[in-house]
């Protein structure tokens, strides 16, 4: 009986999170940021000088920023077509959109490494698959029950 109410109140606090958008946007900075950190201390790569740390997690909390936002437009276009996939790949390409504009502006400001546009599109599209897998998980699970 203890684990089973255990297990619903893990789950109330899961649902939580997913409603709550800022919560989400905030473990997700707060985990990347953690294994960056992390990797900087192991000595896998060297610890940015000068203002770069800052821009660097600047961005990090603009890209997660992001795709929170893409979790917004899912919730609204599920409303208006029927295919997950569809609306999966819809919100990839608009909050794409919205990450090469934020790479543009930086630009004016900032000169970006040459390669900066191609960079952030793997890895927003590394941890958009992330977020598709975990969407796909917890339907499943949902289905099941």
């Amino acid at each position: 009986m203890k684990v089973t109410n255990l297990q619903s109140k893990v789950r109330v606090l899961y649902l939580k999170i997913l409603k709550n958008k800022v919560i989400t946007v905030c473990i997700l900075f707060s985990v990347f940021t953690l294994l960056d950190t992390i990797s900087i201390l192991l000595g896998l790569w060297p610890a940015k000088e000068g203002l770069g740390p800052y821009v660097h997690l600047l961005g990090r909390f603009v890209l997660h920023s992001i795709l929170v936002v893409g979790l917004y437009i899912f919730d609204i276009l599920k409303k208006w077509l029927k295919s997950k996939i569809a609306i999966y790949f819809i919100t990839f390409i608009i909050t794409w959109g919205f990450l090469l504009s934020y790479i543009w502006c930086n630009s004016l400001f900032i000169e970006l490494h040459p390669d900066a546009y191609i960079d952030m599109s793997i890895s927003y599209t590394f941890m958009y698959t992330l977020l598709g897998i975990v969407i796909l998980i917890f339907e499943r699970i949902k289905r099941k029950k």
